[in-house]
């Protein structure tokens, strides 16, 4: 068990608001209805040590050659409301997490969701067929 619920609880909010608060790193992949809203956090994975005259060139991701590209991470739970599964995205060479690995999340939640509540219902029709 966990020593403090109190630090759980501020891990959820922090990774709720990550995702679904219009600062969050990863808010364009939300999902406003919620039976499919998650939380998560987005991260980047530096590949290479980025020089002073990098950040001047202020490049995007495209114009990198890709072996030098940061890779793309992104951890999430969901259904928010009661959690049931869990995610971990990692896109090598993918740039950041939330332009590349939290949309993918977004895709997989509402996939994973939709087939659990099929999985419920072809359950519960085979016990009354038993």
């Amino acid at each position: 068990m966990f020593k403090s619920s109190k630090n759980i609880n501020l891990v959820r909010e922090a990774m709720f608001a990550s995702t679904n608060e219009i600062r969050g790193t990863s808010y364009k992949s939300r999902i406003d209805d919620p039976k499919y809203q998650f939380a998560g956090k987005t991260g980047t994975s530096q590949v290479r040590r980025i020089t002073e005259a990098d950040r001047e060139l202020d490049l995007k991701t495209f114009e990198i050659p890709y072996n030098e590209r940061d890779h793309a991470l992104y951890i999430a739970f969901g259904p928010y409301k009661s959690p049931r599964y869990a995610l971990s995205i990692v896109i090598e060479h993918g740039g950041s997490g939330s332009s590349t690995a939290a949309p993918i999340a977004k895709k997989l939640f509402k996939l994973i969701i939709d087939r659990h509540e099929l999985r419920e219902k072809k359950s519960k029709q085979n016990d009354l067929e038993t």
